[in-house]
């Protein structure tokens, strides 16, 4: 495999305007793939900074910015997007026209040349050779423009679509949790694959609106050569838009149809994906299949339909522009044969130019039609980033906390409720919370499934909705500050270990604020130092596949750990960290946040013993020891259920062991996971 070498990773920067304008700087990568036989990423050219994702999209983003602060009311995409693109498409338009001019010369220069031949012509030979000179001149200079046109629509089309991929893509790091959770995952796919492509359709279709000059100077053609072939035109022309009035809505709405029913189709695969080993588990296969094969028949169904539409529109075309040629035809016979005012060049041009006259405005009515049917996507794209999103991620300096906030790490609820919704009659997730948990306290959070475990860490995350109240770190209400200075003091060991194609150096310090030596340090804590410095081989760089599968579920949970530990937060939420792994790892994880956590303030779901939630109410909050000295206590039920000789096992734990290092317990209760077998002995089931 060969490579690019830096003086030619760039061609197109340094060839001249020939070279550009006949695309000769591409010859070396024909060459290098005739030797090679095959092509590599590696040997293909560096990408112009005007196709750069990065650059498209930061300019279409600014210009909706700026287009929401202009018409906040009804905000239009189509007017950011044409602020983007300036004023190039109007240079391709006048590409085009002067393409449609040079065209129109071309039949009066042929009917010229033609006369030549005529038994009694009198044109003189350097006049005909003049006129075939022409004539040749003309068809390469129609060419040669009709070649750039076609391909700066193409360049910038693709632009297009790059910057409508960017955008949508941001918006969705920028969703709120409850516009996210009106979408699906299918629906965001379809955005993307299918409904930014249409949109670069839409444009490529749109440009040929400039053939309407085409149009316009054939209509002219005629006019002169044989003024009666206007009759049939304008016939046909009527009888085209009848057509497409029939035609365009059911087009249009079946266009509607098929990206709304191509969505199911993205989302079950990707549910499918990650739910493989539990549908095996199961058996359910065949019932996965053919809910699969269901959203299937549903699009192909409404494919099938498109497809069958189109070909309505297009016989009934085909039956006038044949209707039109007969008469067209015919007419031309009446007059050579009663008037005579004709020459045989001058009937052969008429005939032709009224044949493309016709599929001019056959061409143009389904043009029509397929741009309506194809800016269907832009409106869903507008829809969708028409969303609510998320707080600003940055406020004013003034409203932004010190660098080393929180320095405690104490959290205050003051009467909190919250929800997922904006809806009305939205449910609360949590309801009237107050409580005080001091600096440095370790805090545990058990519950039933729904009782509101995770609510409470998400609205310290404000990935809620806050009804009422408000919540204070160290003094200061969350909601008063941006979301970057909030969510970056605090950190989360997730219960499923989140990790990135990448590597472990991106995985660990994704933003690159931390030395090597850090890193290390870090890997080394965790255990990690001799898998990723020995095994892995490529030390820091070595590679992580895709949602860490190259790794172990412990040993993704200790990368998470060892993020953690380099960010040195005061604040550290653990949302069942070790439920999904072994003793050993449990135990490593374990030591880890009693050594190096001592002095932050510690909130954990399930595991930890202290605070109790009942449908998303504070119920009870006091030491283990306390609640559960109390028979009437929520926290003795729940103990009591898990069966008596693991409530043995518990009330033996809390007794013995120090509040603040009880972090050995087994998992008491889980949000997420069932256990593969509904048979098995699991307490909050029966």
């Amino acid at each position: 495999m060969s490579s690019a070498s830096s003086t030619d990773s760039a061609p197109y920067l340094h060839a001249n305007k020939f070279s550009r304008f006949i695309h000769h700087w591409i010859s070396p990568l024909l060459e290098k793939s005739r030797e090679q036989s095959t092509l590599y990423l590696n040997d293909l050219y560096d990408l112009p900074a005007d196709l750069k994702s990065s650059t498209l999209t930061d300019k279409l983003e600014a210009n909706w910015f700026d287009e929401i602060k202009r018409n906040p009311q009804k905000p239009s995409l189509i007017r950011a997007t044409l602020r983007t693109l300036g004023w190039r498409p109007f240079l391709l338009g006048f590409l085009e026209i002067l393409n449609s001019l040079v065209r129109i010369a071309q039949p009066l220069l042929l009917i010229f040349l033609m006369n030549f031949f005529e038994p009694c012509s009198t044109i003189p030979a350097w006049q005909a050779w003049l006129f075939a000179m022409a004539t040749t001149i003309a068809s390469l200079i129609s060419g040669t423009i009709f070649n750039e046109y076609i391909y700066k629509t193409d360049l910038i089309a693709a632009q297009l679509r790059i910057a409508y991929m960017g955008l949508i893509f941001r918006k969705v790091l920028r969703l709120s949790s409850h516009s996210m959770n009106s979408l699906s995952s299918g629906e965001i796919t379809n955005l993307i694959s299918n409904d930014a492509k249409r949109v670069e359709v839409a444009f490529y279709l749109f440009n040929y609106i400039w053939c309407a000059f085409a149009v316009v100077g054939t209509v002219a053609l005629v006019c002169v050569l044989n003024p009666w072939s206007l009759i049939p035109a304008g016939i046909g022309l009527c009888s085209m838009l009848i057509i497409r009035y029939r035609f365009a809505q059911c087009s249009r709405d079946l266009k509607r149809l098929d990206g709304t029913t191509r969505s199911p189709i993205y989302s079950h695969l990707t549910s499918t994906i990650h739910s493989l080993k539990v549908i095996r588990s199961y058996h359910a296969e065949q019932i996965c299949s053919n809910e699969f094969l269901h959203h299937i028949d549903n699009h192909t169904r409404v494919h099938y339909l498109i497809v069958t539409t189109d070909r309505w529109a297009a016989i009934r075309f085909n039956w006038i522009a044949f209707i039109f040629l007969a008469l067209v035809t015919f007419l031309a016979l009446i007059i050579r044969i009663y008037q005579q005012e004709f020459s045989t060049a001058e009937i052969a041009i008429t005939l032709f130019y009224s044949l493309n006259l016709l599929n001019f405005f056959q061409w143009s009515v389904r043009m029509t039609v397929y741009i309506e049917t194809n800016m269907t996507a832009v409106q869903r794209v507008l829809e969708y980033c028409s969303l609510d999103q998320e707080s600003p991620a940055q406020v004013s300096d003034k409203n932004r906390p010190p660098s080393n906030w929180p320095s405690h790490g104490c959290i205050v609820f003051e009467n909190v409720s919250m929800c997922y919704s904006n809806d009305d009659d939205a449910p609360l997730a949590l309801h009237n919370v107050s409580l005080t948990i001091e600096g440095g306290e370790k805090v545990g959070i058990v519950g039933r499934t729904g009782a509101g475990k995770n609510s409470f860490i998400q609205i310290l995350f404000r990935m809620g909705i806050l009804i009422d109240g408000q919540i204070r770190i160290d003094d200061i209400n969350i909601e008063d500050i941006g979301l970057d200075d909030l969510r970056s003091r605090i950190a989360i060991i997730p219960k499923d270990p989140v990790l990135f194609s990448g590597t472990i150096r991106s995985n660990l310090d994704p933003f690159n604020n931390y030395s090597d030596d850090d890193i290390w340090n870090a890997l080394e804590q965790v255990q990690l130092k001799t898998l990723v410095n020995d095994i892995m081989l490529n030390g820091l760089d070595s590679i992580v596949n895709e949602s860490g599968s190259n790794l172990s579920v412990g040993q993704k949970q200790l990368i998470c750990l060892g993020r953690a530990i380099l960010k040195q937060c005061k604040i550290l939420i653990i949302d069942e960290a070790t439920a999904n792994v072994n003793n050993a790892t449990d135990e490593l994880i374990q030591k880890a946040i009693r050594e190096k956590f001592k002095q932050c303030t510690v909130l954990t779901i399930a595991h930890r013993l202290r605070t109790v939630l009942g449908n998303g109410e504070l119920l009870e909050f006091d030491t283990p020891q306390a609640l559960l000295s109390n028979s009437n206590s929520h926290f003795t039920s729940l103990i009591e259920q898990t069966g008596s000789t693991e409530a043995q096992f518990l009330r033996t734990l809390v007794n013995t062991q120090d509040t603040n290092m009880n972090f050995d317990e087994p998992n008491v209760d889980s949000d997420e996971e069932l256990p593969l077998d509904p048979n098995e002995n699991d307490p909050l089931l029966k």
